[in-house]
């Protein structure tokens, strides 16, 4: 089974992984990929623009592929990857939200919507610079609006800004064929995650650019009791790993991505 190389450790025997951008494409994708955390958008598929046959199709791709587990790749800044992986093992399936970059030797976990779930992987702050910091020319998806809302299951802040959210969401849900009068509603549920109750993000401080000790890392650390992000190396292994990473979950220097880039 063909596997992408930066997943090599994180696959499993006998399935591989396939990116599979395409499949946002389907007028039923979006109440087929919040079933996880939101299922009751199954049963109003209309809020999409979409109907129940529209809905069962995109169950069927994102859920049933066994051999070749369908992902979607968000590219960050500094050649980071984040990457959300439909694992469709028969009895123990999931969504997995990971970071992967060349010079790593493992993945970075952020969240898993699952029967033991873990996360949130971004805090507010971070969940908005990722979606508008597409590198230019990377491939995945780059629209801004799509990287929102493919990255909020994996998000919970206790200090989001609701009117912000609600308006920033609402926005993104408009783009996908929400209708405008129906999408405030519909980014008030998406906030009011299932899996954990608004946890806090604290920033350390920075590391030393050179020389010494390795100080306070840059990353944000959570205090939510499931999320990977309690620890400040958790995710990128090093210190200088730790502020590449900081760097590429706060926007990156390269912020080239436009709305009107295809996914």
């Amino acid at each position: 089974m063909d596997v992408p190389l930066s997943l090599a450790r994180y696959a499993e025997p006998g399935h591989g992984i396939a990116p599979a951008e395409e499949l946002l494409g389907l007028a039923g994708f979006w109440p087929a990929y919040f079933l996880p955390g939101w299922d009751e958008f199954i049963e109003e598929p209309g809020l999409f623009g979409a109907d129940e046959a529209d809905v069962d199709a995109a169950t069927e791709a994102l859920y049933s592929a066994r051999e070749v587990w369908p992902a979607y790749r968000i590219p960050l800044a500094g050649g980071h990857l984040l990457w959300i992986v439909h694992r469709n093992f028969p009895d123990d399936p999931g969504t997995d939200y990971l970071i992967t970059h060349p010079d790593w030797d493992r993945d970075a976990p952020l969240a898993s919507l699952e029967g033991h779930f873990s996360g949130p992987g971004l805090s507010w702050p971070e969940l908005v610079a990722v979606a508008d910091s597409a590198p230019a020319r990377a491939e995945g998806v780059r629209d801004p609006a799509l990287r929102l809302l493919l990255l909020l299951p994996a998000f919970g802040d206790a200090d989001v800004p609701v009117a912000e959210a609600e308006s920033r969401i609402s926005g993104a849900l408009t783009s996908v064929g929400v209708e405008p009068q129906a999408a405030p509603g519909v980014a008030e549920r998406l906030l009011d995650h299932p899996f954990w109750d608004g946890p806090t993000w604290v920033t350390q401080g920075g590391s030393p650019l050179s020389g010494g000790a390795a100080g306070p890392s840059p990353l944000a650390v959570c205090d939510g009791r499931y999320s990977p992000r309690v620890l400040p190396l958790a995710l990128g292994g090093t210190p200088d790993h730790a502020r590449a990473l900081a760097d590429a979950l706060g926007g990156g220097a390269d912020r080239l991505s436009s709305a009107s880039d295809s996914p």
